[in-house]
């Protein structure tokens, strides 16, 4: 299926912050039971992943907005920024609906050191 299918809000929230299909999947967890919080050993078990992985992945979307602690300390999905509420619906029908576009999307992008390293390099108009 084509990645075209994609809206440009999605294909923009995968693009920026979506690195696997795993880090995708925690995402759709927390977002999924809201309000509900979720620690690293919860949602280990619950996608059936390793624990030190899923306290990687909790922690990188936390830190990228996805997530806040709720009353009892533990992480539920409450997004920092309205760009980031809106578009995780659409991602959720997405994956739903277009479960192979939406990974062939998140493959098709290069690694982050590799993006990082190209990033250095781009030239910038007007001298900027």
């Amino acid at each position: 299926m084509s990645t075209q299918a994609i809206p440009d809000d999605v294909r923009a929230l995968i693009e920026q912050h979506i690195s696997s299909v795993a880090q995708l999947e925690v995402l759709l967890l927390f977002f999924r039971t809201v309000p509900r919080g979720w620690d690293a050993a919860e949602v280990a078990r619950e996608l059936r992943i390793d624990a030190g992985s899923a306290a990687g992945l909790v922690s990188d979307l936390s830190a990228r907005g996805f997530l806040a602690l709720d009353a009892a300390g533990r992480p539920r999905y409450a997004p920092s920024a309205a760009t980031l509420a809106a578009a995780v619906p659409a991602l959720e029908t997405c994956y739903r609906e277009r479960r192979v576009a939406v990974i062939t999307l998140i493959f098709a992008k290069p690694p982050e050191p590799l993006r990082q390293f190209a990033e250095a390099f781009r030239l910038k108009k007007g001298g900027e």
